[in-house]
């Protein structure tokens, strides 16, 4: 059955079969393919699995079993979502493979009556972060499946260190049970990391980062649990930075913001209760409206909006994806461009994969993973806002720089107020940490 696999796919689906493992393989280069086949082996070739599990965004559910029918893979699918009286149904069903939501995988946990899912597979792993982040519960029900059914683990993502190092621990453990790092995050910590960010008052430890010579002691020490899968697809884009210059009364009181942790505009009057808070009203600032003291939002300037409307000239008709990160940066861009379509939404999704949208409106948050068709219509994206995570501003660059979209250059344009210069070096340090990591494990 994996006769029409590529070379590096067949080496990860024969490491699959002999050890629990991360494959970290780059967007668009077939891990689900990997999964599938590695599914139906352990079922019908090596008897080593009564029953797969895979665990995947929401967006992605369905995709399982459509990419199996397209490799001509006779495995039999439920998809546990909806309703519990409907996700029971799925998971009582005599099928090869139930498909599950990460938002409903703890509730899986929980209700599975009889545990016959010999392989697991947990798509967008990055997600498996432990100590209170977004994917810890996730990471809870997995660690429990672990110690208590002991199944062989397939993790999967793009992005295996998209963040930190301080990330790694949690996939390590899960798949080898903290044999390479120890049994506690505390112990890890200690070992490899040191603080990064701290509150000065209270000593709390924002973010951890690799103590200076770690990597040549940690990457060698797991890479033998992770399989890169990084070929040369032929797919290219460049990122084209658009300087943004405030007007001056703003800058002054970004100014002010940063020394006083307040500004004013008119009337409003904006506060930041921490310095955490402090970056992200920067950044709302520089993009033109921020959430005020009062509930709502100030407008700040439209330097991005005029930005914008002159690229949209500029492209003469050509489709093109402005990415926002704040819902009032939605509202905001749905006023000044009425054409323009939101595709988080399931029917604005169908319409742009569809070539039916010009100017299609995405939240990385909400639509970075999962999604396949865009890069058939666009070759042009927009960062109105940038985010932190570098996960989400890779994995959303990848909706359009993927297979099937020829070898045209993908250009992606970026904002950049001087707000958004410390977030676009951040956002380049992480993909030359990811980079490095990447060197390690292939």
């Amino acid at each position: 059955m994996s006769r029409s696999l590529r070379e590096f796919q067949v080496q990860a689906l024969q490491m699959v079969a002999r050890q629990n493992l991360y494959l970290a393989a780059k967007p668009g280069a077939g891990k689900t393919a990997v999964a599938l086949h590695a599914a139906w082996e352990a079922i019908y070739d090596r008897f080593t699995a009564r029953r797969v599990l895979v665990v995947a965004p929401l967006r992605v559910v369905p995709q399982y079993a459509e990419e199996a029918a397209r490799w001509g893979l006779k495995l039999t699918f439920s998809e546990c979502l909806g309703p519990e009286p409907e996700r029971l149904e799925a998971l009582a069903a005599k099928t090869d493979v139930v498909v599950v939501s990460h938002e409903h995988f703890p509730w899986l946990v929980r209700n599975a009556r009889k545990w016959d899912f010999d392989l697991v597979v947990f798509d967008e792993a990055s997600r498996l972060r432990n100590g209170g982040r977004q994917g810890s519960v996730g990471w809870r029900a997995m660690n429990a499946i672990r110690k208590k059914k002991a199944p062989r683990i397939l993790l999967m993502s793009g992005s295996p260190r998209p963040g930190t190092a301080h990330e790694l621990y949690a996939p390590v453990y899960l798949l080898d049970g903290g044999q390479r790092l120890g049994q506690t995050l505390t112990g890890f910590r200690e070992r490899f990391l040191t603080p990064n960010k701290i509150d000065r008052r209270t000593g709390r430890v924002f973010s951890w980062k690799l103590r200076e010579g770690a990597e040549d002691e940690l990457y060698p020490l797991i890479a033998d649990m992770f399989y890169a899968a990084t070929p040369d697809l032929g797919l290219r884009f460049v990122e084209i930075d658009r300087v943004i210059d405030l007007p001056e009364p703003v800058l002054d009181q970004i100014e002010r913001m940063q020394r006083d942790m307040v500004a004013d505009f008119i009337d409003d009057e904006i506060t930041a209760g921490s310095l955490g808070v402090v970056s992200g009203k920067l950044q709302q600032i520089g993009n033109g409206e921020v959430f005020n003291d009062h509930g709502g939002t100030t407008v700040t300037h439209d330097r991005k909006i005029a930005d914008l409307q002159e690229l949209i000239e500029d492209l003469d008709g050509e489709p093109l994806i402005t990415v926002y990160w704040y819902t009032h940066e939605l509202e905001r861009l749905k006023k000044a461009f009425p054409q323009a379509v939101d595709i988080t939404t399931k029917k604005g999704l169908a319409d742009a994969k569809a070539g039916r949208v010009k100017h299609a409106l995405l939240q990385p948050g909400s639509a970075a993973h999962g999604i396949d068709g865009l890069q058939h219509h666009y070759s042009a994206m927009y960062w109105y806002s940038l985010p932190h995570s570098y996960e989400l501003y890779d994995q959303t660059i990848k909706r359009i720089v993927r297979s099937g979209r020829g070898e045209e250059t993908a250009r992606v344009f970026r904002a950049i107020a001087p707000t958004d210069i410390r977030i676009r070096e951040a956002l380049r340090r992480k993909e030359q940490e990811q980079n490095r990591f990447y060197d390690f494990i292939s």
